[in-house]
Formats: C-alpha cells, sequence, structure tokens
C-alpha cells in the first residue's frame, strides 16, 4: 500500500502513523498543504513534493483547516482516480465543519447532548444567555485542544468574549459541572479503549492540552455504545469520543474526526497508529 498523509510532518500523531505503516511494509509520504501544488494543463494535476498524488493507493487527512475546500477537491479527484479516501471525505455526503452540526445530527440520532444554542446577533445572544443562565461554556464552533471554549460567569463576561469574533463564531452552551470527561477512540466504528481526562486545578476544560491528566478508564458497555453510537451517526471512521456524566445524566459532547492520540497511547497502552494503519489495509476501509 502507498499512504499519502495530508497533515503536519512534525506532529506525534503523524510520526506515529508513518512508523506503524513502514513496520507493516507500507510507502508512505506525509505531507502539510505548504508543499501542495493544484494546477491545470500539464501533469501532474495535484503534486505534493514532486510527486504525484494520484500515484497513491489511499488518501488520509489529518487536518483540513484552512484548506476544506482544497481538500475535498483532492479526495474526489483521488477517488474518481481509483483511489480510496479514508474518512469519506468527499464522497457525497455532507462534510460540514461546525459543532454546532454535530451536536444536531448526535441530537438526532437519539444521543443527549448538552443544551446549545448558536447565536448571530448581540441581541440573540443576550436572549439565549438568560435563556440558558450564567455561568455558560462559549464555546466556538471550531476548533479543538480546548481553543475557543469559554467560560461566563456574568453579563460582562460574554459581552467581553464575543466582542473579540464575529457573531456566530461561537455557541452558547449550558454549564456541565464535572472533575473530568472520558475520551473514547473508535476505529471502523468500532470502540478500542477509553482515557479519563481530569481538569486542572483552577480550569473547567479536561483537554489535555490545557492540563488536563489524562489516566485508563475501563470501557464500559454505556461507553463503548456511546461513543460507537455517535461515530455512527456522523460517519467518522476515525473518531475522538468525548463524553461527560453531570447532573446524573450521560452527555456526548463532541467526536472528533482527527483525534491526537499521544496522551492515550501512554495512558492505555493500546497502539492506536497501528490499528489505524490495519484499518487502512482494508479494501472497504
Amino acid at each position: 500500500m502507498k499512504l499519502l498523509l495530508i497533515g503536519r510532518k512534525t506532529h506525534y500523531e503523524t510520526r506515529r502513523i508513518v512508523a506503524a505503516a513502514k513496520k507493516r511494509g507500507h510507502e508512505t509520504l506525509a505531507s502539510s498543504f505548504a508543499n501542495l501544488e493544484i494546477k491545470t494543463g500539464d501533469a501532474p494535476r495535484f503534486a505534493v513534493e514532486g510527486r504525484d498524488a494520484l500515484d497513491f493507493d489511499v488518501l488520509m487527512f489529518r487536518r483540513f483547516w484552512p484548506h476544506v475546500s482544497e481538500s475535498l477537491i483532492l479526495a474526489e479527484t483521488f477517488r474518481r482516480n481509483g483511489g480510496r479516501v479514508f474518512d469519506g471525505v468527499g464522497d457525497g455526503r455532507p462534510f460540514i465543519m461546525s459543532k454546532t452540526w454535530e451536536a444536531l445530527t448526535l441530537e438526532a440520532a437519539g444521543l443527549r447532548v448538552p443544551k446549545t444554542i448558536q447565536c448571530f446577533s448581540a441581541e440573540t445572544s443576550e436572549a439565549a444567555a438568560k435563556e440558558l443562565g450564567f455561568p455558560l461554556v462559549v464555546k466556538g464552533v471550531h476548533g479543538g485542544l480546548g481553543t475557543f471554549v469559554h467560560l461566563a460567569k456574568k453579563p460582562s463576561d460574554l459581552r467581553k468574549i464575543l466582542s473579540g469574533r464575529n457573531f456566530g463564531f461561537f455557541s452558547l452552551q449550558e454549564y456541565l459541572p464535572a472533575d473530568h470527561d472520558v475520551r473514547v477512540l473508535t476505529i471502523g466504528g468500532q470502540a478500542i479503549g477509553a482515557m479519563r481526562r481530569i481538569v486542572p486545578k483552577g480550569d473547567f476544560r479536561a483537554n489535555v492540552a490545557v492540563g488536563g491528566r489524562p489516566v485508563k478508564e475501563p470501557l464500559s458497555a454505556e461507553l463503548e455504545r456511546l461513543a460507537e453510537a455517535a461515530s455512527r451517526a456522523l460517519g467518522r471512521e476515525f473518531g475522538g469520543v468525548d463524553i461527560l456524566r453531570s447532573k446524573g445524566e450521560t452527555y456526548v459532547l463532541e467526536v472528533n474526526r482527527t483525534p491526537g492520540f499521544r496522551a492515550f497511547e501512554a495512558a492505555t497502552g493500546v497502539d492506536v497508529a497501528d490499528r489505524l494503519v490495519a484499518r487502512l489495509e482494508r479494501r472497504d476501509g
């Protein structure tokens, strides 16, 4: 198998996938958008570090933003030329990078999600805040690793947070107090393990990137069911499903389609990279 991976070369996950593919006897080119050329006229139309992208067997994205349209163009052309694109990118299904869309889709699938209101004006934001009550979470509809996620304890906090972005960039979400959440990884729609992320002192976010402490979590039947249902609902071939229990209820917070797994591998001992490559080898992957 010849694998083309679009992502950041220096990232742990990229290096682990390249190493796992090599160990299993595959050739991998990992490169970023900085090294991609899309052109008309002479071939190759899609060149990555001087190589024809369409000469590879499998295309995998570890990064899309800010080149979402270009990712879809490459994926669609790659598939038309007989290649396989991991995670269904460009296969005709909706490709929407919005946490609001995720929440609506998860809720439609019967999963409990936090009450969320995305607003597009100061007036509707104020009304939404009154409906949700303070404190509330102000969460970017894009982003990961805990970025663009804030806690507004009072109206002045909310006004300050919203003033730095266009309306519509943030959604308002009910605050669900908890001292940890759980990240479950799924590959091919199947849960492969779970990790508890303990909220650091002085914060409300559990993301490892902002200081959350990762420890192994038993993969209970409930966690497995929720994670697999969430991944199926969003069509995630590889998903990082965040689950939180608060006030006696269990919520699915989101499903990251390019989750990091350094902390997960360290906490659980699961070889995520090898399992990913094994999935890439499947003809239906």
